[in-house]
């Protein structure tokens, strides 16, 4: 019988910082908490694993180290990555067989750490509370969801064949949960960031 020697990548200590791993064990079915490994890691943990100690074999088993993490000194370079938000889609398509239909999907919209910084930093210096960064954050995932996304839209209605004028499609949607995404936001700047949420208070 052959035996399959399974091989570490890496411990967690150098994908994730100190901070962040207590997170994980606190609440390893968080969906915010998970939001934020899919953020940096660039994938996400299967539903099976609801566990700290499952989290953890599954991140030394997949994922590779990152410069910087286990040392809350350099936690800003951890990723480049700060959060993401669930945002979704929704369009009608229009064919050359002049019909239309309803189309719509899912996906994750991230936020780069940097450009969460900088809107942070603004609205401290320009003495605006937390409000106002999860309103700016609101205006950037509205304006530019569909190009920073890449949604693969599924049809959810009946095709309608009248004559439409070509186009390609109509009536694009982007719909998103702002208290998820200030949820997010306090929860990344309270694990990497306290300072900046203490002044943005």
């Amino acid at each position: 019988m052959n035996t399959e020697t399974v091989t570490n990548r890496c411990k967690i200590e150098e994908v994730f910082a100190s901070p962040f791993i207590e997170l994980i064990g606190l609440a390893p079915k968080n969906p915010v908490v998970r939001g934020l490994i899919l953020s940096q890691t660039g994938k996400l943990p299967g539903p099976e694993r609801q566990t700290f100690e499952a989290i953890k074999e599954w991140v030394e088993l997949t994922c590779v180290p990152r410069a910087g993490a286990g040392h809350p000194a350099k936690a800003s370079g951890l990723a480049d990555a700060a959060f993401a938000v669930k945002v979704e889609f929704s369009d009608t398509e229009y064919g050359r067989a002049n019909y239309s239909v309803g189309r719509s999907a899912e996906d994750e919209f991230v936020l780069a750490e940097d450009e969460v910084l900088d809107l942070v930093q603004a609205a401290i210096d320009h003495g605006n509370r937390l409000d106002k960064v999860v309103e700016q954050l609101a205006e950037l995932i509205d304006a530019e969801a569909w190009d920073r996304c890449d949604p693969s839209l599924d049809d959810t209605g009946d095709y309608e064949y009248e004559n439409h004028d070509l186009s390609d499609t109509d009536n694009s949607v982007v719909e998103f949960s702002k208290p998820q995404v200030r949820e997010r936001l306090t929860l990344f700047l309270r694990t990497r960031h306290p300072e900046l949420l203490e002044e943005l208070a």
